[in-house]
């Protein structure tokens, strides 16, 4: 990417984090999106994978399509460093023993923004031998350069498919039999301790900005929680399936010993 196409990453970026801030006053969004589009269609336009977003800035352009737009934005401009993970590469020897059989869980993955929580997602599943990931909307592929980086290779071992839409994905779920858990923070929603896990099933999780959809939650067959004790009201949403994941694998480890 040469210098006139990252400023013009820049630029976009910049207009699309001042009309979120801005986005709850509708003469100023009106405005901004008016400016982004021009901006958009004027600079941009041949400014590769950016010029064919213009069309989402819209006088009609929802919140949805700020996100779809500033997504993106985010991935190009945002940079992995070394992390401790990327010491931990080595996988087991190659005496150890087999893996055990796959954990009959499908996990969900709704609109995530960022490629590293679905690397580390990957390396989750991977770990604990969870049976199939699907990646749904704006959610970035495990070949995505710092998913890979992430993954540390684990993307090799997770089956995965992509589903347009998170609605679908559980809906298509059901009807192949697997009852879908929304892990969301619902006050009454069982406890993952004493939740009493059933297989095979499948687990959606929500975006770290958004969570579940509202629509997803009802269409799910049950939710469940993780209770939590300090000031913050959630988890990263990997380390959060960690323990979901670590949870089911036990259960399961247990089934197959009754």
């Amino acid at each position: 990417m040469d210098e006139r196409e990252l400023k013009a990453w820049r630029d976009t970026y910049r207009r699309l984090t001042d009309l979120d801030r801005g986005w709850g006053k509708p003469r100023f969004r009106a405005a901004a999106i008016a400016d982004l589009a021009r901006f958009l269609r004027e600079r941009c336009a041949d400014v590769p994978h950016l010029g064919v977003l213009a069309r989402l800035a819209r006088p009609a352009m929802t919140r949805q399509d700020l996100f779809a737009l500033l997504v993106p934005c985010e991935r190009v401009l945002t940079r992995v460093t070394m992390t401790d993970v990327e010491i931990l590469a080595d996988d087991l020897p190659g005496d150890a023993p087999a893996p055990a059989p796959p954990l009959p869980l499908t996990v969900i993955a709704d609109n995530f923004r960022s490629a590293i929580n679905v690397g580390t997602l990957f390396r989750v599943c991977d770990c604990f031998g969870v049976g199939e990931a699907v990646l749904c909307g704006y959610t970035p592929a495990p070949d995505d350069g710092r998913a890979r980086r992430a993954a540390l290779g684990a993307e090799a071992w997770v089956p995965w498919r992509r589903a347009t839409r998170t609605l679908d994905a559980v809906r298509d779920l059901q009807r192949q039999g697997r009852p879908v858990i929304a892990l969301e923070t619902v006050p009454d929603a069982p406890a993952l301790e004493t939740w009493r896990w059933r297989f095979p099933c499948a687990v959606a999780l929500g975006s770290e900005r958004f969570g579940l959809d509202p629509d997803v939650v009802r269409a799910c067959d049950a939710v469940l929680r993780i209770p939590l004790y300090g000031h913050k009201n959630s988890l990263n949403v990997v380390m959060a399936f960690t323990l979901v994941a670590h949870a089911a694998r036990l259960a399961f480890e247990d089934s197959r010993h009754d």
